[in-house]
């Protein structure tokens, strides 16, 4: 029996991509998302491993994330442009379940609209 025909990783990741894209767009379809444009777990894996960094990108807007620790997690989030901005994240409510995470940013009192991080795993 013959299989489906393999798919080179670009056409997979692409894939993935935009049936994520769709999902996320269900629900909130008046955000940008900020994709991730660099993950140490990935992109640097000889790094530090006390320290996760990650950079997300994207409609104007920077925003890097260090994660510190394993069980119990310290965040630290640096925005760029640097100005006055609310940080909220989403994510599960269960802690014993999986660590999926989400940061909403907003700019109150400016015309800057509201952008969220891609999901990822922390």
């Amino acid at each position: 029996m013959i299989g489906p025909p393999e798919r080179a990783g670009g056409e997979q990741i692409a894939l993935l991509r935009s049936v994520g894209y769709a999902a996320f767009g269900r629900h909130e379809r008046n955000l940008d998302v900020l994709d991730v444009v660099f993950d140490s777990l990935v992109d640097a894996p000889d790094s530090a491993r006390d320290v996760r960094r990650l950079r997300f990108a994207g409609h104007g807007v920077t925003l890097d994330v260090d994660v510190h620790g394993q069980d119990k997690l310290t965040i630290e989030l640096r925005v760029s442009p640097a100005g006055p901005v609310m940080v909220e994240s989403r994510g599960a409510d269960d802690p014993l379940a999986a660590r999926l995470v989400s940061f909403l940013l907003r700019w109150p009192g400016t015309t800057q609209r509201p952008v969220r991080t891609a999901w990822i795993m922390l």
